[in-house]
């Protein structure tokens, strides 16, 4: 089996829905983001193309390697989020050659029904009582674990904490008791700022904190792990499972977070597991969006036994979740905050051809 062709095309929904094509006649289905379409495709034109047309799409952590880390073939260094969607486009293909679902590639399901937690954000921008609307429509549709996220940037650092903390508490109480809420800072406190607040949260109840301070303060981090009880969670941002380690080895937070796109695909991403399993951390992956990625990162979640917590959800960055929807064949949004992975080869996905055809942009 060899590859014949790679596209890219930019949807109505905000993504890019990347293509490899095969003389055998699989197509391997992946995204990306399309924030850049241009950089996308010039990346798929000129680097990818070259390097892997006319080869056999199933040693896909060899196409890794050559892709991100420039190994065997002169080929120019690939960014590791586009690197990504190729990853896991022939990570597709491989399971539809086999005739088997993704997690049975990667050592078997440890369960296939997954829960996902309710993500909602832009709270810098929200009255707390809009925040607890958006949490009550989870409610409603089913989610029984919930985040809110602030969406701060480090470039506004300390901006407002006390609307943060009454936002917080609004949810918490609207909420039972035993039912998980988080609290993303999305790295907008100080050190000093993190652990106040962080300290206002336990005393409520929360799930965990997340990304209290800038992705790049590493140490300041370690002091906000170290002074909480409340599980620190980070690694959203982070790439590959070198900053991972460099992660755990200077600010040692509870839980790990990475996101299948950002971190390199699936075969980085369950390295990155592994590593987590070898210090003992938690893993809680982020990948909010419905479609495609958030299918990879559910199947590769699935094979970690002590992944016991739900896998991130949010209707706020993939488009209208019916349009979502449409474009497949199989469900793709989860009933009553959970997600069942089928036993379809590959990601278990089909491609509806006439409502993609409407969706491409360019």
């Amino acid at each position: 089996m060899k590859i014949t062709d790679i596209t890219s095309h930019l949807l109505n929904t905000g993504r890019m829905l990347i293509r490899i094509y095969t003389d055998a006649g699989i197509v391997g289905l992946a995204e990306a983001n399309g924030r850049n379409p241009g950089v996308v495709q010039a990346y798929v034109d000129e680097s990818i193309k070259p390097a892997l047309l006319g080869k056999d799409p199933r040693p896909v952590e060899r196409h890794w390697e050559s892709l991100v880390l420039s190994a065997g073939d002169s080929v120019n260094r690939v960014p590791t989020f586009i690197a990504a969607s190729i990853d896991i486009a022939l990570w597709d293909i491989t399971g539809k050659a086999a005739g088997r679902p993704l997690y049975e590639l990667l050592g078997g399901a440890s369960r296939t029904a997954i829960p996902m937690y309710w993500s909602s954000g832009n709270g810098w921008n929200k009255t707390p009582e809009q925040m607890l609307d958006r949490v009550k429509q989870g409610w409603e549709e089913g989610f029984r674990a919930f985040k809110i996220r602030m969406d701060w940037r480090s470039t506004r650092q300390d901006a407002d904490p006390e609307k943060d903390f009454r936002m917080f508490r609004l949810c918490r109480e609207f909420l039972p008791p035993e039912i998980p809420l988080g609290f993303d800072a999305n790295n907008g406190y100080s050190v000093s700022t993190a652990i106040t607040q962080g300290r206002k949260f336990e005393d409520l109840g929360i799930a965990h904190f997340e990304e209290p301070l800038p992705q790049y303060d590493l140490p300041g981090l370690r002091q906000v792990v170290d002074a909480l009880d409340v599980a620190v969670s980070t690694g959203e941002q982070e790439q590959t499972r070198w900053r991972f380690r460099d992660l755990i080895d200077l600010a040692n937070p509870d839980i790990l977070q990475p996101d299948v796109l950002i971190a390199g695909g699936v075969s980085e991403i369950r390295k990155i597991y592994e590593l987590a399993i070898a210090h003992n951390k938690v893993v809680m992956p982020h990948s909010p969006t419905a479609g495609l990625n958030s299918m990879a990162s559910l199947h590769v979640y699935s094979t970690v036994t002590n992944a016991v917590r739900p896998h991130e959800y949010s209707n706020e960055f993939s488009g209208d979740p019916q349009q979502v929807q449409d474009l497949f064949n199989e469900p793709v949004l989860p009933v009553d905050g959970v997600m069942h992975l089928s036993k379809a080869p590959g990601l278990g996905l089909t491609l509806d051809e006439k409502a993609v055809r409407k969706a491409i942009l360019h």
